[in-house]
C-alpha cells in the first residue's frame, strides 16, 4: 500500500470513530450512552409487560395491552410520537411480538392468529403531513416483518380530522370521533385481524372502530395496543 493511500485509510478510520463519538446513542429513558439500541441495560430492566390475557372487552372484542402508559413506556411512544425518533418502532414492535407469542401460548386465551392481518389505526392526513410519518404504520410495518403477519393499511381509513381527546370523558369522545373512520373490506373476513393501536385511554375510539368491524361480520379480531392507561 502506498503512502498515500495509508494516509486516506487512516483518515478515513479517524473520521468513523469521530463520527462514532459525535453520534453515540444515548438511552432515551435516562441519556447514558450506548453502544446499541434505545435503552441502557438498566432501563430495561425496568420495562415489566402486562399479564398475557385481555385487559379489557369491547363490543365483545378483547382488548390486549404490553404495557401502562407511564414510565419508559410513555417516553418511547412520545419520542416516536412527537420527536421524531423512528429507531423506536422497531423497539417497540419487538416487545409486541414478544407479547403476542406469550399470550398465544396461554391457552386460556384460546387464540389464533395463524394467517393474522394487521389493521392499524391511522391518523389523519393532516397530522400525517404535519408530521412525516404515522407512528402507528411504522410500528405495524415492523410487527408484520417481525411475526409474518400481513399488513393491510388501506382497510381502516380515517376521513374526519378530530382534535386530541386527553381532556375529553369518554362519553364526549365516543361522539368526537363518531363518522371518522371508514372501514372498506378489501381483505378475507375469515383471517384473524389485529386491530394495532399505540395507546388505550378510555376505550371509546375501539368501540368505535370495533363495531365498524361487527356491522361488516367480522368476528375474529383482537385489539392490541402499546400500552394503556391505568384508568382503563
Amino acid at each position: 500500500m502506498s503512502y498515500a493511500k495509508k494516509i486516506v485509510s487512516i483518515i478515513k478510520i479517524l473520521t468513523k470513530e469521530f463520527l462514532d463519538l459525535i453520534y453515540k446513542r444515548k438511552c432515551v429513558n435516562c441519556a447514558c450512552q450506548i453502544n446499541a439500541g434505545i435503552l441502557c441495560k438498566n432501563c430495561l430492566k425496568l420495562v415489566q409487560n402486562l399479564p398475557d390475557f385481555a385487559q379489557g372487552v369491547v363490543n365483545n372484542y378483547p382488548i390486549y395491552s404490553v404495557f401502562y402508559y407511564d414510565d419508559i413506556i410513555k417516553k418511547l411512544i412520545q419520542s416516536l410520537k412527537f420527536k421524531h425518533n423512528k429507531a423506536i418502532s422497531y423497539y417497540l414492535a419487538k416487545l409486541l411480538a414478544n407479547y403476542i407469542q406469550q399470550i398465544q401460548n396461554n391457552k386460556t386465551n384460546e387464540l389464533n392468529l395463524e394467517g393474522a392481518i394487521i389493521i392499524p389505526v391511522l391518523t389523519h392526513y393532516k397530522n400525517y403531513n404535519k408530521r412525516g410519518y404515522d407512528n402507528v404504520l411504522l410500528i405495524a410495518q415492523n410487527l408484520a416483518k417481525i411475526t409474518g403477519y400481513k399488513l393491510n393499511s388501506t382497510a381502516l381509513r380515517k376521513i374526519k380530522y378530530t382534535k386530541p381527546m386527553y381532556k375529553l370523558k369518554r362519553k364526549q369522545r365516543l361522539h368526537h370521533i363518531e363518522n371518522s373512520f371508514e372501514l372498506n373490506i378489501n381483505f378475507d373476513k375469515n383471517c384473524p385481524v389485529i386491530l394495532l393501536d399505540d395507546i388505550v385511554t378510555t376505550g371509546s375510539t375501539l368501540e368505535y372502530l370495533t363495531s365498524l368491524f361487527k356491522e361488516k361480520g367480522i368476528y375474529n379480531l383482537i385489539c392490541l395496543t402499546v400500552a394503556k392507561t391505568k384508568k382503563f
